[in-house]
């Protein structure tokens, strides 16, 4: 393999032989394998949408693969993928709202197709007004079904910052959510 630069200055990878593809892919894919449905259900919490959630992961993926030679020797390759995933979220958050205030301005408001029950539909709310930080806290834990330990790790913080966090945002929640 050998890495040339694109037209916009960007590295590419180029493979000299089958073998080295298949070398590269493998341990990739048992990553994908392990990460992906974790990955989703991160990104569709912090979103609130199935396809902005999964196009997210996708575009992570794609990432980790491009970089595997990098992320495929780091310890937790898996928490590199939703480090990049979390940012992700964060600019697609952003964008969003700058296109709902570009729609609010025109006086225009887009239908809301059926999804998840209320009460689901009224704790992601809820989640997503958190601050930044317990945000993601929350949706790595409960949807993305992580220990405090591997939150830590993803977040860059030390484990009893994450337990705080998601003490408050409990009393956040059960305030909002009158439990």
């Amino acid at each position: 393999m050998k890495r040339v630069s694109g037209m916009d200055n960007s590295a590419v990878s180029v493979f000299h032989s089958p073998i080295d593809l298949v070398t590269r892919t493998s341990g990739f894919e048992d990553l994908y394998r392990v990460e992906y449905p974790s990955l989703v259900a991160v990104g569709r919490a912090i979103t609130g949408d199935l396809r902005d959630g999964e196009d997210l992961v996708q575009d992570t993926m794609v990432k980790a693969f491009v970089h595997w030679g990098r992320v495929g020797r780091l310890q937790q390759p898996g928490a590199w993928c939703h480090r990049v995933l979390l940012n992700a979220c964060r600019s697609r958050l952003r964008r969003r709202r700058t296109e709902q205030l570009f729609v609010d301005r025109l006086g225009r408001r887009e239908s809301v197709s059926p999804g998840p029950a209320p009460d689901v539909v009224a704790f992601w709310t809820v989640v997503r007004s958190l601050p930044a930080r317990q945000r993601m806290v929350v949706a790595l834990y409960f949807a993305g079904d992580r220990r405090a330990s591997e939150i830590a790790s993803i977040l860059g913080c030390p484990e009893g910052t994450v337990y705080s966090d998601l003490s408050r945002a409990r009393v956040v929640l059960a305030d909002q959510l009158g439990h």
